[in-house]
């Protein structure tokens, strides 16, 4: 099997759609071994700000593992594991060891690996796995032949059904809920919040990120239910590091950081780190930040003792995470963010207000179909000048001109531009040599753009 026969293979098992379950993934597992069992790992559940967390805790552990640690028997020179989605350019930025994203040569094999697992399991009457439990699937395998010492995972969608699910973590986290795939997940912020709270598990410490009342009852609930300690990042003392450059209260009334952000934290602990500072834009970084170290805090507890506050502002430091309120250099600058709900879309309005002050703002925007993207340009259309809409290439993308007609209930003039970098040059005139081109609404348009910015291939 070749690298382009593997993504074709995978490809074709989306048409299976989303299926929550963990059986297909147990069975697939069970036929190659239980990779899952051969290395410790953290997961990380929650709408938004999960991959932050994986971003920052993977280069705490880069920073750790670098200095000799050789926790669980496992030899040095061996970096963490990390599996992440979607991915924005190619598919093996899903898939990373010790920064390293997973080789074609190696998707080639491990996907050969995995389809004859799926075949001799659907010949003896079992059902074939989705898209997603096949590329767990070949994380879990790539990570096992690697012998990572730890693994740091991110939740596909929800948390008591997904195929991340299926291990037993030293540590978990939950960042902020909020309402998105409610076709999957329920229409409640509380019925949101129990699929989330079903990666606890007993004995396990979770980390927590601020969250509303209704989906904080649902998560003590659970934890308390099944004996899994909580770790509450709203315990934790924060404060910017340089207050005189913060300039007070952001537009939410929460406190304003510089940006990128550099702040002081203590944690339940009595962690004391006294200048962190992240690369990451957005005062909302700070909390992913700190969910990162007191993930850190309890995995140095369960072997992992080189962890220190050196490692973790080194660490944190040097922090990577592609397509989150990314700022591309130029005349006009460009501002990528994959924002892909209302809550993601209010905290880039809130960052253009509070850090992008009196810019002239042009948006490239798309949008899935299974998306409220009425409410999203309700948040983000007013803040701009002029909005651009554009097409995404999948099934699953909303017609621009659907987007247009919602743009228009809102009141918003909007164009249409057929392809990507169409859109892209109109919102860089848009937005003029002094002002910020800025993309958002999906993922996958942000990785359309990356495309179009390196030419590069699919």
């Amino acid at each position: 099997m070749t690298y382009l026969e593997a993504l074709d293979y995978l490809g074709s098992l989306e048409s299976l759609g989303i299926r929550p379950g963990l059986d297909r993934i147990r069975a697939l597992l069970s036929r190659l071994g239980d990779p899952q069992d051969e290395f410790p790992s953290v997961l990380i559940a929650g709408t938004n700000g999960k991959g932050s967390v994986a971003a920052y805790l993977s280069s705490i552990l880069a920073a750790t593992l670098t200095s000799g640690e050789t926790c669980v028997q496992r030899p040095s020179g061996f970096g963490a594991g990390v599996y992440t989605s979607p991915h924005l350019v190619h598919f093996e930025e899903r898939i990373v060891v010790a920064g390293e994203p997973i080789s074609e040569e190696e998707v080639a094999a491990l996907t050969a690996e995995v389809r004859r697992a799926i075949e001799a399991e659907r010949a003896s009457g079992g059902d074939s796995p989705t898209y997603f439990e096949a590329t767990t699937a070949l994380a879990f395998l790539h990570f096992a032949r690697r012998r990572v010492p730890i693994a740091v995972l991110e939740v596909g969608m929800g948390g008591r059904f997904d195929a991340t699910n299926v291990v037993t973590p030293l540590a978990c986290a939950i960042t902020p809920i909020s309402m998105d795939h409610t076709q999957w997940l329920g229409d409640t912020l509380a019925a949101i919040a129990s699929q989330k709270a079903g990666i606890v598990k007993p004995g396990v410490p979770c980390a927590l990120s601020r969250q509303t009342p209704e989906a904080l009852e649902v998560i003590r609930a659970e934890a308390a239910r099944v004996g899994a300690p909580l770790i509450l990042a709203g315990d934790c003392d924060v404060r910017p590091a340089d207050a005189d450059r913060a300039g007070g209260r952001d537009t939410h009334g929460g406190t304003r950081y510089p940006d990128p952000p550099v702040f002081s934290l203590r944690t339940p602990s009595g962690g004391r780190l006294d200048r962190l500072a992240i690369p990451l834009h957005g005062d909302h970084q700070v909390e992913n930040a700190v969910v990162a170290v007191l993930l850190a805090e309890q995995i140095a507890r369960r072997g992992f003792s080189s962890i220190d506050a050196k490692t973790i502002t080194f660490g944190l430091a040097r922090a990577s995470w592609p397509g989150r309120l990314e700022l591309v250099p130029g005349r006009p600058e460009l501002l990528l963010d994959g924002a892909h709900n209302p809550a993601g879309c209010e905290t880039l309005a809130a960052y253009l207000r509070d850090h992008q002050p009196g810019r002239r703002l042009a948006l490239v925007f798309a949008a899935m179909k299974d998306k409220p993207a009425d409410a999203m340009l309700g948040i983000l259309g007013p803040l701009v000048s002029r909005l651009i809409l554009t097409s995404l290439p999948v099934a699953r993308g909303e017609s621009p001109h659907v987007l247009r007609r919602m743009a228009a209930q809102l009141q918003h003039d909007a164009e249409v531009a057929p392809t990507v970098e169409e859109a892209l040059d109109l919102a860089r005139r848009a937005a003029g040599a002094d002002g910020l081109a800025v993309v958002s609404g999906s993922l996958y348009l942000v990785g359309e753009v990356k495309r179009a910015l390196a030419g590069s291939r699919r």
